[in-house]
């Protein structure tokens, strides 16, 4: 960490901290970020991003408000938030994998799917509390511990604020080698969460927008958790949006945009600790709320589409039945197999696959298991939908 860079920054300061790292002592510095402040002095440009962003979530809901079915909007958007929050913290999956988890006699259970899966478990959790509840400690806590339920390295201290001094870098590697270190897990730290709570549910007049910029710098500057602080962190950007009333239904995502953009997200919010500009960072989080917002609403179009287009062949072939329920489901769910049909819709292993291999010879699915014998059958063009917003 660049002590010298960051023991001038104006929004936060150096505290001393000791401790050992794999059987070493290290004494060094950690930086403790100042309260949020309740004004803050941005340009003409970084303003005008707030506008463009406020309006392009007020777009996005509008879209998700006309759908007949806002679910092409909202589950896409949960699923890429959940891999690609998961990928920044190193952990991939496939969208193909993470659905077909949750299909009847799943077999498939790979560690990175089960722990991205409890991420979206986590995050529908998250949406209905926060309807009826303010963001707190308690609630943080509640869900990183969710979030972990199925991971094979839990955090010693799960589900509670970190007692214990972390810092951003390569595990092996000495403290003073870090990228960043944050405020050590004493008082210190649970003070700093406490005002960023505060902060939070106060009503200081600041656009939603700017609030969510500043309070997502906050929360990975302080890194309250010994693991998860990412993912929680975004989260809580799609919570304040949905509390604040900008967004009535969870379809947003940031993540995606991070990750295409990973070594600038990182950048930006180290360099706005040593140099305490709020311009550079606020713009950059704009940036990543309107070219989401642009994408979701591109990809409900084309999802939207896609059902069109494929109700159109059903009706062609004078197909009936279930397999009318079946294709408009596929939009909101593309994974299935002859078994979860079967159960699904009340059908005979027979039938369910008789509707199977209709939709598959129209090109509506396809075979994704290579001719395993429990069979997969996923609506590709769906995916790769969902895959590109």
């Amino acid at each position: 960490m660049d002590n010298d860079a960051l023991n001038d920054s104006p929004i936060g300061r150096l505290v001393t901290i000791n401790g050992s790292h794999m059987g070493r002592p290290f004494a060094c510095f950690a930086y403790l970020a100042n309260p949020l402040p309740d004004s803050v002095d941005l340009d003409l440009t970084t303003w005008s991003s707030i506008v463009d962003a406020s309006a392009a979530l007020a777009r996005l809901d509008q879209e998700c408000k006309r759908l007949p079915n806002p679910q092409l909007l909202i589950r896409p958007a949960l699923w890429r938030e959940a891999l690609d929050t998961s990928a920044l913290e190193g952990t991939f999956g496939q969208l193909s994998d993470l659905l077909e988890l949750e299909l009847p006699g799943s077999q498939f259970r790979s560690p990175e799917s089960l722990e991205i899966a409890a991420y979206v478990d986590t995050a529908n959790h998250a949406f209905t509390e926060i309807r009826s509840r303010p963001l707190s400690v308690g609630l943080l806590c509640e869900f990183q511990s969710e979030m972990f339920k199925a991971s094979t390295e839990k955090p010693s201290d799960l589900g509670k604020i970190r007692t214990r001094q972390v810092w951003i870098g390569e595990k092996d590697k000495p403290v003073d080698d870090a990228r960043f270190v944050p405020a050590p897990g004493n008082d210190l730290l649970k003070a700093g969460l406490e005002h960023w709570i505060e902060w939070i549910e106060s009503d200081n007049g600041l656009p939603p927008v700017l609030r969510a910029a500043m309070a997502h710098y906050q929360f990975e500057t302080l890194h309250p958790f010994s693991d998860g602080n990412g993912r929680i962190g975004r989260l809580v950007i799609i919570l304040q949006f949905l509390r604040s009333g900008v967004i009535r239904d969870p379809a947003i995502t940031v993540s995606p945009w991070f990750l295409r953009n990973k070594l600038s997200y990182q950048d930006h919010l180290l360099n706005l600790s040593v140099s305490g500009d709020w311009n550079p960072w606020v713009q950059f989080f704009c940036r990543a709320l309107s070219d989401q917002c642009v994408a979701l609403i591109n990809g409900a179009e084309s999802l939207a589409a896609w059902l069109s287009n494929a109700r159109a062949l059903v009706v062609e072939r004078r197909w009936g039945g279930s397999i009318h329920q079946v294709v408009n489901d596929l939009a909101e769910w593309p994974v299935l197999t002859i078994a979860s049909t079967s159960q699904k819709y009340d059908l005979t292993k027979v039938a369910a696959a008789r509707v199977i291999e209709h939709l598959c010879e129209v090109g509506i699915l396809k075979e994704l298991t290579g001719g395993d014998y429990r069979r997969v059958y996923g609506a590709s063009t769906v995916m790769d939908i969902v895959n590109s917003i």
